[in-house]
């Protein structure tokens, strides 16, 4: 197949698709329509900074931006999202599939000729063992988003160029979670030893993409080269050069000096705001598939208990949190739900005001004093003596974070809780936060897309690699599944609905607000699209520098 032809998969196709039988991708040749309008120029080096350092570099095991921005232009995925159309998948690694009469079998042609940064070919062996590293990842590594592919049954190899995945039931959005910027695919002979020592790919990047990782200086600077075995059009860029500027002030002024060509990760409106009035920069912000919870430990007391996971939701006045942290984190947007802002799965006005607190939100008229009066009984009713101690495990680095916990801390204090913040960095909070070490913690949870089955699943199942909370809930767990699979869209509609009101009366994630980031740029950098999704259209291999 050349590198002209497409293959795309929109929302209602691949559900037409999974419902009346077998098929593949659709075909379609010629550019997408986001191709740029002037000739594209070869050479140069990208100057970036994205905020701070990696952690480490193992995408399957991060759950931060700052990993993925290096990582996408080394990876590939199987398939890509469409920058000019969300709802539709192109090639990457697979060139093709082709799903079973019944939903349940898909099968992924991969394309001939890959090769990895260390000159190793690209097999089927090498896309199951990263999907099942992803799926029930081996002792010592950690995968946030395991729940995302926890419907495979079983894979195997046809072949060197062909893996079969049978599903243990129908999944319309399944190839849009297997496709998640995340799961990237790994160089097996090299990641499974480092696995089998418990290390990973923290500070190994052998991958297939445009780039190659070819220098790393924690706290000064991150170089990728254009790899030239790359199996898709060379990249435009010789290098991208990442340097880990953690403030967003500095970042800016940075910008404006023109020692960096860009920033595409930016919160905080005092510093995004100006720079849209700066000649020669290109400033934005974005909806993303975001949102900022609250997440009580379940395992932990007093938080087992309902009522105090209430009258945590009640101390919060969600309007207030918008209009508060919104500027400095970019949480301005709310919904009526689980689902992104304005989703066509919102619920009612009314049926979120059936939660306590949910009131709160931008103009659904909740009476604060009753509602934290209402959270003080709770918390009596529970047990719990007022100046109950409680800590707020948070990020330092980003605003989303650190400004959301502090703000939450002073809400809590309205109902009696001594609430204190625990600033982190990145390292350890990721840490602390999967093995559970906090009582509560304030997290920006970013999903990679936004089909229902990557936001619940990934975000609201017990499986889910984003269950902080450690809680357990098998007949939440069955919602999701009976709406994972059903293909007809207006049922599929009702079960989520019915999803959503369930999860939301056990007060497992207090809800607060939902992102909307910033990017900026020098108008040289060209080729670039900013997508609701933050982490997509990031391998950069589209880009160039201009005049």
């Amino acid at each position: 197949m050349t590198d002209s032809v497409q293959s795309t998969l929109t929302h209602d196709s691949r559900r037409r698709l999974l419902k009346a039988g077998a098929g593949s991708l659709v075909l379609a040749p010629g550019l997408s329509a986001w191709a740029p309008a002037q000739a594209q120029k070869r050479g140069g080096t990208l100057k970036v900074s994205n905020g701070g350092d990696p952690p480490d570099f193992d995408v399957h095991q991060t759950a931060t931006y700052l990993t993925q921005f290096l990582g996408a232009p080394c990876y590939s995925t199987l398939m890509r999202q469409d920058p000019a159309d969300s709802t539709r998948l192109l090639p990457d690694l697979a060139s093709g599939a082709e799903v079973s009469a019944d939903g349940k079998t898909v099968s992924l042609t991969l394309r001939p000729g890959v090769v990895f940064h260390n000159g190793s070919p690209l097999t089927a062996d090498d896309v199951i063992y990263s999907l099942n590293r992803i799926k029930s990842p081996p002792k010592g590594i950690v995968s946030p988003r395991k729940g995302l592919l926890g419907n495979i049954e079983s894979m195997e190899a046809a072949g060197p160029l062909k893996v079969v995945i049978r599903l243990a039931q129908a999944q319309p959005d399944f190839l849009f979670l297997v496709s998640n910027p995340f799961n990237v695919i790994v160089n097996k002979a090299v990641t499974e030893p480092l696995d089998a020592q418990g290390q990973g790919l923290k500070r190994q990047v052998v991958g297939t993409g445009p780039f190659r990782l070819t220098q790393a200086i924690d706290g000064q600077l991150y170089e990728l080269s254009r790899f030239d075995k790359y199996f898709g059009p060379p990249a435009w860029l010789d290098r991208i050069q990442m340097f880990p500027i953690r403030g967003e002030v500095e970042r800016g002024a940075a910008l404006q000096s023109k020692r960096i060509d860009a920033c595409f990760f930016m919160a905080n409106e005092a510093v995004l705001a100006p720079l849209k009035n700066v000649a020669g920069i290109t400033a934005l912000r974005r909806p993303t598939p975001t949102f900022v919870n609250l997440i009580p430990n379940v395992t932990r007391k007093p938080f087992d208990d309902v009522r105090v996971r209430e009258a945590l939701s009640l101390a919060i006045d969600r309007e207030a949190f918008i209009r508060t942290v919104g500027p400095l984190s970019g949480a301005f947007f709310h919904s009526l739900g689980l689902m992104p802002p304005e989703s066509p799965y919102s619920l009612s006005a009314a049926e979120v005001k059936q939660f306590a607190g949910y009131d709160s939100l931008p103009g659904l008229g909740g009476n604060m004093n009753a509602n934290r009066e209402r959270a003080q009984a709770l918390l009596e009713q529970a047990g719990v003596p007022k100046g109950f101690k409680v800590g707020i495990l948070t990020r330092g680095d980003v605003p989303a974070f650190r400004d959301s916990a502090i703000n939450v801390a002073g809400q809590l204090k309205q109902i009696g809780l001594d609430a204190t913040v625990d600033i982190r960095d990145a390292g350890a909070f990721y840490t602390m936060e999967t093995k559970g070490d906090f009582q509560l913690v304030a997290h920006s949870v970013a999903m990679g897309g936004s089909t229902p089955d990557q936001i619940l699943g990934e975000g609201y199942t017990s499986y889910g690699g984003r269950n902080y909370g450690l809680w357990k809930d098998d007949s939440l767990d069955a919602l999701y599944r009976e709406q994972s699979r059903e293909p007809d869209g207006a049922k599929r509609a009702q079960l989520i609905r019915q999803f959503q009101l369930s999860f939301m009366k056990t007060f497992y994630q207090i809800n607060l607000a939902w992102v909307g980031y910033g990017a900026a740029h020098l108008n040289s950098v060209q080729g670039w699209k900013a997508l609701n999704d933050l982490y997509a259209n990031m391998q950069m291999d589209k880009v160039w520098l201009g005049a």
